[in-house]
């Protein structure tokens, strides 16, 4: 079983494969994701586009919470490594 996971040089047929899995996860994943109800729907008109709405309410202590979980904040942003992983 060890060996079904190692790197190995894909076929045109694995592939292929791997596209019509992948596409049917999509479908299947979305699907499912139409069938959740949410508090905010966005509705699109003839035209294709949206009407923006107001949103919907945050938690009022977000913020605070958020900042306070911070190792650094300026000028009222969190300041965080970029790309950190990549070193």
């Amino acid at each position: 079983m060890k060996n079904d996971f190692t790197w190995h040089k894909v076929s045109e047929e694995e592939k292929e494969n791997i596209r019509k899995e992948s596409k049917h996860l999509l479908k299947e994943f979305a699907n499912k994701l139409e069938k959740i109800k949410s508090k905010e729907k966005h509705f699109e008109n003839k035209n294709g586009t949206r009407t923006e709405g107001n949103g919907w309410e945050t938690d009022k202590n977000f913020r605070s919470v958020t900042f306070s979980n911070a190792k650094l904040i300026e000028d009222n942003s969190i300041v965080a490594e970029r790309r950190s992983w990549n070193k």
